[in-house]
């Protein structure tokens, strides 16, 4: 009578749920694909290093996958420093750059540049520092030491001559302050 018999029509499958428009098939193993993912990254990291000469213990990664579709995945870099050294640490973003542009060369249908690359250190790395500085200390490093000076461009050498120094650091001598009230020495004409 007021259609509550009548058959219901039947509702779609999550299942079986198309992909959104414009978006590609899933591939057929995505999970296959992402480890070659990460085993490639471990690879290029460790030829990258040994292309710079930074030993391969020093530097690690762990590489974890961030599904967002069935067919889409970004993967989360993490270098592990795990050996301190200074002037690792002062080249890690021009090594973070240098690290992507190795896997665009390997693999250059992969789009690398949505990886996501983070730092962290290992509890035994070694670093010298315990605590946090003086709140001072910040201030200092905010007002780093003037560049030197460029050298001019007509001279031949490289870089900037060092201000001349005394040969000898000797103590000061009661001799060095001796009265100087001689007469000036007039030269004498040529004969």
């Amino acid at each position: 009578m007021f259609g509550f018999f009548k058959a219901k029509p039947a509702k779609p499958d999550r299942a079986r749920a198309t992909p959104p428009a414009g978006a590609s098939p899933p591939p057929v193993s995505t999970r296959q694909h992402t480890h070659i993912q990460r085993e490639l990254v471990r690879v290029v990291l460790k030829d990258t290093l040994r292309q710079h000469g930074i030993p391969g213990g020093w530097v690690g990664c762990e590489v974890l996958a961030a599904p967002k579709w069935a067919s889409d995945e970004d993967l989360f870099v993490q270098l592990v420093i795990l050996k301190w050294n200074e002037a690792l640490l002062r080249y890690a973003p021009v090594l973070e750059r240098q690290l992507l542009l190795d896997l665009d060369r390997f693999d250059p249908t992969v789009n690398h540049s949505r990886y996501v690359v983070s730092w962290r250190f290992a509890p035994d790395c070694g670093c010298p520092s315990v605590e946090m500085p003086d709140p001072t200390f910040w201030l200092k490093a905010a007002h780093p030491a003037p560049p030197p000076e460029p050298v001019a461009i007509l001279d031949r050498r490289r870089s900037k001559r060092v201000k001349r120094t005394e040969k000898f650091d000797l103590p000061n001598s009661s001799y060095d302050n001796l009265p100087q009230n001689f007469a000036p020495t007039e030269p004498s004409p040529l004969r």
